[in-house]
C-alpha cells in the first residue's frame, strides 16, 4: 500500500509536469532538455580553477571552511561511480568564480531559455577520473517537479573516451510512461526511484563533447548518465545546481555533506 500510494504521488506529478512544460517558451532547450553552449567562460580562468581544486584535493587545510569535499566511493560503498569526487560551495575558494556567479550571467542565459525564475542552490567542482566499470547508467537526479543544472567543462572532453555528459534528448516529456515503469519497478524492488535503467528508449544518447569553457544546460529529469566509455583523461568540470524559485524557499543544500 505504502509503495502504492508513492506510485500515485508519481503518476500526479507527471500530470503537473506536463503543464510546466507548456508554459517553457518554444526552443530546443524546451524540445531536448537541454542546449550546449560554447566558449561561456574563458580558458584562462578554467585552467585556474583546474588548478585551484587539484591543490586542495592535495592539501585539505587550503579549503574555505563553508566548503565541503565529497568522494563518491565513500558515499556508495564503493559500488557506483568511485573515481568521482567534488568540492562543493566551490566559490568559496576563488573571487573570479564568486565575481563570475554575482555577475548573473549564467543564471540569466538559463531563465531566459526556460521562462522562469531560478535560485542557484550550490556550485561544485567535480573531479572525475577515467572509469568504465562503476559509471552509474541512465537515472534521473530526480523525477518531477524538474531540478537544472549547468555544467561548465574546465577540461577539453573531445571524445566519449574522456567523460562527456550524456544524454537521451527529449526525454525529460516525451518518455514518461518509461518513466513510470521505472519507478514502478524500482518501488517493487527497493531501488532508487531515480533509476532509469530498466526501461530506456530505442533513441541513442547524445554525448556533449566539448572545449574547456563550454557550457551545457540541463534538466535533470532527462535519462542521462556519465559516459561509460570514459577510460582517458580525467574531466574538470564546474555544476551549478538550480531549483525553480516558485517552490522555494529551500532548506540549506547539504547534498554531499557529511552528517
Amino acid at each position: 500500500m505504502r509503495n502504492y500510494k508513492k506510485f500515485l504521488g508519481a503518476v500526479y506529478r507527471e500530470l503537473k509536469d506536463i503543464y510546466f512544460w507548456i508554459k517553457v517558451p518554444s526552443n530546443s532547450f524546451k524540445s531536448n532538455g537541454v542546449s550546449f553552449h560554447p566558449g561561456f567562460i574563458d580558458e584562462d580562468l578554467c585552467d585556474e580553477l583546474k588548478e585551484l581544486s587539484e591543490n586542495i584535493f592535495s592539501d585539505k587545510q587550503l579549503l574555505n571552511v563553508d566548503s565541503w569535499i565529497n568522494e563518491r566511493k565513500k558515499e556508495s560503498q564503493g559500488k557506483v561511480d568511485t573515481k568521482v569526487k567534488a568540492i562543493f560551495s566551490f566559490e568559496k575558494n576563488s573571487n573570479k568564480l564568486a565575481e563570475f556567479i554575482e555577475s548573473n550571467k549564467l543564471q540569466s542565459l538559463f531563465e531566459e531559455e526556460l521562462g522562469y525564475e531560478l535560485v542557484l542552490r550550490n556550485c561544485c567542482l567535480q573531479y572525475d577520473e577515467p572509469d568504465t566499470e562503476t559509471k552509474r547508467s541512465f537515472h534521473t537526479d530526480n523525477n518531477p517537479p524538474p531540478s537544472f543544472k549547468a555544467f561548465i567543462y574546465l577540461t577539453d572532453v573531445d571524445n566519449t573516451k574522456n567523460g562527456p555528459f550524456s544524454v537521451i534528448e527529449g526525454t525529460h516529456t516525451k518518455a514518461r510512461y518509461l518513466r513510470l515503469k521505472n519507478i514502478y519497478f524500482n518501488l517493487k524492488n527497493n531501488l532508487p526511484t531515480s533509476n532509469m535503467d530498466k526501461f530506456i528508449p530505442k533513441k541513442s544518447e547524445t554525448a556533449f563533447c566539448g572545449k574547456k569553457g563550454d557550457l551545457i544546460l540541463s534538466t535533470q529529469t532527462l535519462f542521462h548518465r556519465g559516459n561509460p566509455e570514459h577510460s582517458e583523461r580525467t574531466r574538470y568540470v564546474l555544476i551549478f545546481y538550480f531549483s525553480l524559485k516558485k517552490y522555494g524557499p529551500y532548506p540549506e543544500f547539504t547534498l554531499g555533506k557529511a552528517s
